[in-house]
């Protein structure tokens, strides 16, 4: 009898230890919790609006559908270099120092040059065990520096694969470290890109570490080679030969900012564009056409990266994050091309995440901001805690603790000089942005207006608003750690 209690003890004891550390019995995204360290994907796509999504199957039904969509998400700053910065650190830009794409304000070489490259992301995830992968675009200027022969990988990367002629979607180069410079000459780069990462799933599937791995496209941002028929005067992007026309009865955007007609209350950047004419929306419409078709070949992508996970049995404890680094204009407010300015179109972004603890189609409403709150989520689930507190909160605390949340999300931006362009606020119903070299305001009600056709800024009733969400603002506008929740 003794013997047999024992016995029985151990049996107890061990299943309930099983019990513990067993991940969620869930092969999608939705049910259950996080039960032992995931691994995190991070895939980003390169100035998609949150509109494009709509163009992209397998995200839908494979990441956005099994998954939670993050539908108020929005930027803090909507430029690529900066963006990415966020994602590394958490920070809001006026804490992490990369201001702008080109150098002095931003860029690779303000990113090193700075320091703040070396307590980010990637570098608290390897410490605690993690396998970390950067493949495709990083920080814009990295390109120039990666063609050193001494050029390193940046710190916290276990396997850097990070892409040097970016922008020429038939002239893919990476700098492989471990491995050598490669070339990639007459493919595809969506799909060698798509290649890799499949690649590198299949290769983690036997390794005991957990890993994360940040998948970062440049569709559908402008990139060579030129082709027969592209706009005269608007950048587009390469397409893949299978999708060339696919999209050309796509037309251009439905949005009542499109070509608007009284940007009187608009700031000078506004006021002093033309209107768009019928030569300048054909050329939109094909610009747009081009941006779509080249999705495509991401969109296959992500279908073969959830096969091959659910192929390799690594699915289940999978989080995938999908999104993109800034939006988009494409003629709304007179603008043909461009982003950095705070409107609807270029500050909203998708943002969709299924995995373990992120319910099945589930859409959540609540304003959060995708450029910082990224690393606290991925800390969050891999259960590590960083050296300093994130400007941002985590997604996944969100998820599990819905409810308003009144914290201030800022929007800001700087020229190239490193002189600030702009800061704002977004409340939750109204957007409120200071221009200081000029003196110009900008004030919407979002929810009367959210295609932000009328400014209310001078509008005599809306005057204790316009207090009240300057004084916001400057409390903010310098916010740090615990200051910015």
């Amino acid at each position: 009898m003794r013997i047999r209690s024992v016995a029985t003890a151990v049996f107890v004891a061990v299943l309930n230890i099983l019990t513990t550390v067993a991940p969620s019995a869930s092969t999608g995204a939705g049910a259950g919790t996080v039960t032992q360290r995931p691994n995190i994907v991070l895939v980003t796509l390169d100035d998609a609006r949150a509109d494009d999504m709509r163009f992209m199957p397998n995200v839908r039904r494979l990441i956005k559908r099994p998954g939670s969509d993050f539908s108020r998400a929005f930027l803090s700053y909507p430029l690529c270099c900066p963006v990415r910065a966020s994602i590394l650190t958490g920070r809001y830009a006026h804490n992490h120092g990369v201001l702008h794409h080109e150098y002095p304000a931003g860029s690779y070489r303000r990113w090193v040059e700075s320091g703040a490259n070396q307590s980010t992301l990637p570098v608290w995830l390897k410490r605690s065990g993690y396998h970390t992968v950067m493949i495709g675009k990083f920080l814009n200027g990295y390109e120039g520096y990666a063609r050193k022969r001494t050029a390193r990988r940046d710190p916290g990367w276990s396997s850097w694969k990070a892409s040097v002629t970016t922008y020429n979607y038939r002239h893919l180069a990476i700098r492989h470290r471990p491995g050598p410079f490669r070339s990639y000459d007459g493919r595809y780069s969506t799909n060698v890109l798509n290649d890799i990462g499949a690649r590198v799933v299949r290769r983690q599937a036997s390794n005991r570490k957990p890993f994360f791995m940040w998948l970062s496209h440049v569709a559908p941002h402008h990139g060579g080679p030129a082709e027969p028929g592209d706009p005269a005067s608007l950048a587009t992007p390469n397409v893949a030969d299978r999708d060339r026309n696919t999209f050309r009865h796509l037309g251009n955007v439905r949005s009542p900012a499109f070509g608007e007609r009284n940007v009187s209350d608009k700031p000078s950047l506004i006021r002093e564009l033309p209107r768009i004419g019928k030569n300048m929306s054909r050329q939109i419409r094909e610009a747009r056409q081009q941006r779509v078709e080249s999705l495509q070949a991401v969109d296959r992508g992500v279908g073969r990266l959830v096969g091959t996970l659910r192929r390799t049995g690594q699915l289940g404890n999978t989080v995938i994050i999908f999104t993109s680094d800034n939006g988009y204009s494409l003629g709304e407010h007179r603008r043909p091309q461009g982003k950095i300015l705070p409107y609807r179109e270029v500050l909203n972004t998708p943002l969709y995440i299924r995995g373990p603890g992120f319910p099945a189609s589930q859409v959540v409403r609540q304003r959060v901001s995708m450029s910082i709150d990224i690393a606290p989520t991925v800390l969050d689930l891999a259960n590590v805690r960083p050296p300093y507190r994130p400007d941002g909160i985590s997604l996944y605390d969100v998820v599990r603790h819905p409810g308003p949340r009144n914290r201030p999300l800022l929007v800001e931006a700087w020229r190239q000089d490193g002189t600030r362009l702009y800061a704002g606020i977004r409340h939750r119903r109204y957007l409120y942005v200071e221009y200081p070299a000029t003196g110009e305001v900008e004030l919407y009600d979002l929810r009367r207006d959210p295609h932000q056709l009328r400014s209310l800024h001078d509008k005599p009733r809306y005057a204790a608003t316009r207090a009240e969400l300057a004084a916001e603002l400057a409390a903010a506008r310098n916010c740090r750690g615990q200051t910015c929740h």
